[in-house]
């Protein structure tokens, strides 16, 4: 088969891969469709760190991507909620399937989960072929759901939808997001959805701004006077619930300032390994802080009525499409990071 491959730091190959065979009994195989690029995928195409994994010129090579959607062409014994011919979308990630914390629910605390298309343990989906472990558990049906809809649920808008309730917004309350990448741009939308009275909306980028005010929010860009601006805004209380989408060190150190007493403050970007947190204001403003990666599946139930209803629309978030043939070229101005960049859309075939 076709498929991007990394092969060091900032070097993704369009190049033949070897097919993928069914790893287990409750495995399935996808052609895909349609895949897109995470900016989570930047720190791998950087050579950075995502978790304990560094990346380099030696590393092994492995397909790349986790969010992809497709047609199952293939299923395992122990595959019983998909059959040949379905549409599909896939989490980003996926554990065993039979371990206390997948049974559960949660098989972002599997012992063995890893997400697709970050090493060779598990090969991604910015391929036309790819396996998918655990499928019961990893797919859903694109039923009532149109391409777009069903990339955006295979990671952003549900880590979105993670990020943003762990600092639980009230209806009537003060919202910031801080990141107007696709993720902060839903997360705008998710928070007047759920009730939010005021979003600000903080990013250094003009045209994400624009976005986030045709969204209703307030927008700010960062710099010294942004803490006491948004204090002006909310009676020098400061706001009562912050999510941090960017994983940018600055943005990073700008949430507990703007955080009210006794607020909450909730972490989804991926950090620098050095970025650390001021305990003193975490301590005497009482602030509730959360950080984590999405159980994609479980905010499913959540966000495909809210996506069915029209309530959340995610609008104009897909600026450039490519054929997979030119992934190269697509991950080169996902990474520029210019003006009117925003999702990427690969179709595959």
């Amino acid at each position: 088969m076709k498929a991007l491959v990394f092969h060091g730091p900032r070097d993704i190959r369009f190049e033949n891969y070897a097919d993928p065979e069914l790893r287990t009994p409750n495995s399935a195989i996808l052609k895909v469709s349609n895949c897109s690029i995470c900016g989570s995928d930047l720190h791998m195409y950087h050579g950075a760190h995502i978790g304990n994994k560094e990346y380099g010129a030696d590393s092994e090579t492995f397909c790349t991507g986790h969010e992809f959607i497709g047609e199952v062409v293939e299923a395992g014994p122990n595959v019983h909620a998909f059959k040949t011919g379905d549409k599909v979308l896939a989490a980003g990630g996926t554990g065993c399937g039979s371990c206390p914390a997948c049974l559960t629910g949660g098989p972002g605390n599997c012992a063995v989960s890893t997400a697709f298309g970050i090493g060779p343990t598990l090969q991604g989906g910015q391929a036309e072929y790819v396996c998918v472990p655990n499928a019961d558990a990893t797919l859903m049906s694109m039923d009532g759901l149109t391409d777009e809809q069903a990339l955006l649920l295979t990671d952003g808008m549900a880590t979105a939808y993670f990020g943003l309730t762990r600092a639980e917004p009230k209806p009537g309350g003060t919202v910031a997001v801080v990141g107007l990448g696709p993720i902060g741009l839903m997360g705008v939308e998710l928070a007047f959805a759920l009730g939010a009275a005021k979003v600000f909306a903080i990013d250094p980028v003009e045209s994400r701004r624009a976005m986030a005010e045709k969204l209703g929010a307030i927008t700010l860009a960062p710099g010294a006077d942004l803490v006491p601006r948004v204090r002006d805004m909310t009676s020098g209380k400061g706001v009562e619930s912050v999510f941090e989408a960017s994983g940018a060190s600055g943005a990073i150190a700008s949430v507990l300032p703007l955080t009210a007493r006794r607020g909450n403050a909730s972490f989804i970007g991926i950090p620098e390994p050095d970025d650390a947190l001021p305990m003193p204001l975490i301590m005497f403003k009482n602030i509730t802080v959360r950080g984590g990666i999405c159980d994609v599946q479980n905010m499913w139930p959540h966000l495909v009525p809210l996506v069915q209803q029209g309530r959340i629309t995610a609008p104009d978030l897909f600026s450039h499409d490519f054929n997979l043939s030119q992934g190269p070229e697509a991950y080169s101005l996902f990474d520029s990071r210019d003006e009117g960049v925003l999702k990427i859309n690969m179709t595959v075939g």
